[in-house]
């Protein structure tokens, strides 16, 4: 095959472009010819202790010597103390884990859980809060809690569950109330009390909420807001289940990144990082949330059972942990938003700059009008890879550039990435 247009020739339609790739190591990849690349896609938010970590390679090795699959309704001790260890990143407070194949399954199986819940405590009404602008998954109910319409034109009813109320994300530079970014958090934040009262059909059972939002546009809420939507929930008794498929597993210089506000959600689901590239997911509760199914209720062919990813994770956890990424990835955000701040005091067309750690979103805007530049940001995505450098073009409106790198990246590369998209702005700019 000469290019990703012979490869187009057999794979369903999809967003298969070129460079074709080859091999990765660390935070760079390379194509058939041998050309180099910083990935700061990441997968996307997948290779966060980077591509191929000899840890990760050696644990799928050998335990693809010892047993690929576990028959049937059977478990593994490598199964188990793989749980053991997710809860203890919660302190033990999220002590029950359902392993997944995907994030989209993974929050497929933490709303039926809390489904469940609902009806074995009672309530009269099973409604669901999700957000505009938030991503779950392309499955038939995540698609539904998906707030981004265009990712199921076309499809007819596929998209579509009941019970479902979206409310406004806390999207600040954008706010949907018009208000200055010092109060967009709590009047967002009252949008779901108001939901709650007028929006959901009978009784609210479950948020589920991306603490950032990756897909939607790296939309990240101010520090009031999670508190305040929290409280919210507590008081009326629904669930909060916190998507961590993007943000979980150190890429915001935290485990969670939820960590960062101070909630306590009752399920949180992963998927991405923690399979270093081998796919797996889940989700994490409560007791009383994770013993709300009987037996029968849940199940996957793989998941607990494949043990390529369950050994895969334990050796992501190894790296994180013995290569100290969480501070890592404090460290490197801390110098991409330093070097894009003061891209952005001479490029109009940088809106705005935001994230935590190496969860970061670029605004590409009109500088006349501030309003989303779609056919911009394509052009300097575009740009960049002639320039060596991946990025991914992400958000409702088209304009955001994702930097979500591996964790692993060194600060050379940052600065050559900085490099790289200063001058993509500035060509786009001309």
């Amino acid at each position: 095959m000469d290019n990703a247009n012979d490869l187009n020739r057999f794979l369903v339609v999809n967003q298969n472009i070129d460079p074709v790739l080859a091999t990765g190591r660390g935070a760079e990849v390379f194509d058939e010819e041998g050309r180099s690349y910083i990935d700061l896609e990441g997968g996307p938010g997948v290779a966060s202790v980077g591509h191929c970590h000899p840890k990760v390679v050696g644990a799928i090795k050998a335990q693809a010597d010892r047993l690929l699959q576990v028959p049937g309704r059977y478990h593994s001790r490598v199964t188990l103390t793989l749980a053991q260890r997710l809860s203890s990143l919660t302190n033990g407070r999220l002590t029950r884990t359902f392993f997944a194949n995907s994030g989209a399954e993974s929050n497929e199986g933490a709303i039926k859980a809390s489904l469940k819940h609902a009806f074995n405590t009672r309530k009269q009404g099973y409604g669901i809060i999700a957000f505009d602008h938030g991503f779950h998954g392309r499955l038939c109910l995540t698609s539904a809690l998906t707030g981004i319409s265009k990712q199921k034109r076309g499809m007819g009813t596929f998209g579509t569950f009941p019970g479902i109320a979206h409310v406004h994300a806390p999207y600040c530079y954008r706010c949907p109330f018009g208000a200055k970014p010092d109060s967009c958090g709590a009047k967002c934040a009252d949008a779901v009390a108001d939901a709650i009262k007028t929006r959901v059909p009978g009784e609210a059972a479950v948020m589920i909420a991306e603490p950032i939002l990756g897909v939607g546009g790296v939309i990240t809420p101010p520090d009031i807001y999670w508190k305040k939507v929290a409280d919210i929930l507590h008081s009326y008794k629904v669930t909060l289940i916190h998507d961590e498929v993007f943000v979980g597993f150190g890429r915001t210089g935290k485990w969670f990144a939820h960590e960062w506000y101070g909630t306590k959600p009752d399920i949180v689901t992963f998927a991405k990082t923690i399979g270093g590239g081998v796919p797996l997911g889940g989700f994490m509760a409560t007791e009383e949330l994770g013993t709300a199914f009987e037996p029968p209720d849940h199940f996957t062919t793989y998941g607990a059972k494949n043990q390529i990813g369950i050994a895969a994770a334990h050796a992501v956890l190894d790296v994180i942990e013995g290569e100290k990424l969480l501070a890592r990835a404090a460290s490197a955000g801390e110098r991409f938003m330093k070097n894009l701040a003061e891209i952005q005091e001479k490029r109009p067309i940088l809106g705005d700059v935001r994230g935590k750690g190496l969860m970061i979103g670029l605004e590409i805007v009109d500088p006349a009008t501030q309003a989303p530049a779609a056919e911009a940001a394509k052009k300097i995505e575009k740009s960049l890879v002639g320039r060596g450098v991946l990025i991914s073009t992400t958000g409702v409106n088209a304009n955001i550039l994702r930097v979500t790198p591996p964790l692993v990246i060194d600060d050379a590369q940052i600065d050559r990435s900085c490099e790289a998209i200063d001058a993509a702005l500035a060509e786009a700019s001309s």
